[in-house]
């Protein structure tokens, strides 16, 4: 099964390396990986697909505290979250009427055509893996010139109170 870890951890150096080595060490590969600035300033939140038991996770989870940076760690399955990646697919175009038709298929896709050359398109692509994998299975027999995506990004469908791990209490209306 999928399982997306969410990590909080303090801004600093090296802190990369030893999330990973953790999971190096576990001998689990990383599907996707990705790093970014949070609301809250000196705090990076690090979003980690795997695919494992849960038994296996729920151990990783626990070594990531060990480590001193780590402030908060969530794991999650796919239900729980609200997710996205970003791709971007770089096309041939050999004449006008491939270029209509690549052009049809990106407004199906609901992606855009980001850029474009003589020989080329650029298609912009923001959804989940299965809907970016239909978009390039689509594109593909026209020819890839250059396929790049992001990893996963993703937040809670609940609130929750990043303190104490808990769902944060819904006002009384």
């Amino acid at each position: 099964m999928k399982y997306t870890i969410i990590i909080f951890a303090e801004n600093k150096p090296g802190v990369l390396y030893r999330i990973a080595d953790l999971f190096l060490r576990r001998k689990i590969n990383i599907d996707s990986l990705t790093v970014s600035e949070t609301e809250q300033h000196g705090i990076s939140r690090f979003t980690v697909v795997v695919s494992r038991e849960l038994e296996l996770i729920k151990k990783v989870v626990k070594q990531l505290y060990r480590i001193i940076e780590v402030v908060k760690v969530l794991e999650k399955r796919e239900e729980e979250l609200i997710f996205r990646e970003i791709a971007l697919i770089k096309v041939v175009v050999k004449n006008a009427t491939e270029r209509k038709k690549i052009e049809d298929i990106t407004h199906l896709s609901n992606a855009t055509v980001n850029a474009f050359g003589e020989d080329y398109v650029v298609i912009e692509k923001s959804g989940t893996e299965d809907e970016i994998t239909r978009l390039y299975g689509m594109v593909k027999p026209f020819g890839i010139k250059e396929f790049v995506r992001s990893g996963r990004i993703a937040v809670l469908k609940e609130g929750l109170d990043r303190h104490s791990g808990k769902p944060k209490a819904h006002p009384e209306s």
